[in-house]
């Protein structure tokens, strides 16, 4: 994070070998990778979701801090970009609140879930430094899923 800005740089790795990756170039000037900067209001990026053309952003505080954890979503972005960009707080979609707890709960991954197996799009989120209440037992934590508001 820079300034409240959260930073996203955009890779193409390629296999060159069986051993070996290379950075393909991403625009004319054949530059290996490309920097986007998001105005997260002192948010970092905990974890990116691909959602059709869009990504949803998991945004939370850095390190063991407490504090707000929203997920965002920034339209289009999954698309081919020319060159870098510095998107505002106003281009990035606001989809919902993820709950957290003092000092547990930190929300850290998430993905796509289809709990009827297809139809419905909602979002399992999975967390770092869990509460005891998401250990029902020695070898199992408990994550929890959310409705995505429609499209």
């Amino acid at each position: 994070m820079l300034r409240g800005w959260a930073v996203i740089l955009e890779l193409e790795p390629a296999a060159v070998a069986a051993d070996k990756l290379e950075l393909n170039a991403l625009d004319a000037k054949r530059r290996p990778y490309l920097k986007h900067f998001l105005q997260l209001g002192g948010l970092g990026i905990r974890d990116l979701c691909r959602y059709g053309d869009d990504l949803l952003i998991l945004a939370g505080p850095t390190m063991d801090l407490d504090g707000p954890v929203r997920v965002l979503r920034w339209p289009g972005s999954a698309k081919r970009h020319k060159s870098g960009e510095m998107v505002a707080a106003d281009a990035l979609q606001f989809m919902l609140d993820i709950p957290y707890g003092a000092a547990v709960d930190h929300a850290e991954g998430m993905t796509l879930f289809s709990p009827d197996g297809g139809t419905t799009q909602s979002l399992l989120v999975v967390y770092d430094a869990v509460a005891e209440a998401r250990k029902p037992d020695e070898n199992a934590v408990l994550a929890d899923v959310f409705a995505l508001p429609d499209r």
